[in-house]
């Protein structure tokens, strides 16, 4: 009798093994995707907030160079590099107008190209955001 209870407990841990061997891959790939959604919708937001911050000092102070520092220094949590030139962001600031004229509406589109966590869904992705301010007010 000893020797089937033996067995059993054997044969359950094995199946524990088993089904653990199923289950970790779709629960480790599950946490990954939560991680890199993460990531993304704080970098949406952060891109958003830069877009906000260029479009109002471009409203209160007309000056682009002035609107592109403040929307990257306004950018919580992501990096100024990544509002750079480059082949894969060509334009990461786009102004609706060149200057800012009394009850105009300034918008200013941004393009941020991010770098991905875990590499799950890609190395990279495009974050684009836009503000609006009125000029003048």
């Amino acid at each position: 009798m000893k020797r089937s209870r033996k067995t059993t407990k054997n044969g359950e841990r094995g199946a524990v093994a088993v089904e653990f061997a199923l289950v970790a891959p779709i629960l480790l790939a599950l946490v990954m995707g939560i991680v890199e959604f993460s990531n993304y919708y704080n970098m949406q937001i952060s891109v958003s907030q830069a877009a906000r911050e260029g479009a109002r000092t471009m409203a209160i102070k007309n000056d682009q160079a002035l609107a592109k520092a403040a929307a990257i220094s306004g950018a919580p949590g992501i990096a100024g590099a990544g509002f750079s030139v480059s082949a894969a962001n060509p334009t990461p600031f786009a102004f609706s107008t060149a200057s800012c004229t009394a009850g105009a509406t300034m918008k200013v589109t941004i393009t941020y190209q991010g770098t991905a966590l875990t590499g799950l869904f890609g190395s990279s992705f495009k974050v684009k955001g836009e503000g609006a301010m009125q000029c003048g007010g």
